[in-house]
């Protein structure tokens, strides 16, 4: 079945402000990170007003790449044992 439009997800950007937990000083990054890797920095990160950036994906592109998908070998080499080949 061909489907007439793409799954897309749009994803907010920032720039953030956040006081370091060891120094104490306020930092912004330079980087622009999503809310989520933002608090990951500190839980009372701030965004820096005019930064962002949406940016839309499309899902379809993305295969799923999970290792219980894509295995690094196939099952009957997981359990080989070369030692024993002489």
């Amino acid at each position: 079945m061909k489907r007439d439009h793409k799954r897309t997800r749009v994803q907010q950007y920032w720039h953030w402000r956040y006081r370091d937990s060891k120094s104490g000083q306020f930092c912004e990054t330079t980087v622009q990170l999503t809310e989520e890797e933002a608090t990951q920095l500190s839980e009372a990160a701030e965004r820096i007003e005019g930064s962002m950036s949406l940016v839309e994906m499309d899902l379809d592109e993305f295969p799923e790449t999970g290792p219980e998908i894509h295995s690094l070998a196939p099952e009957e080499w997981q359990d080989h044992d070369p030692s024993s080949e002489t």
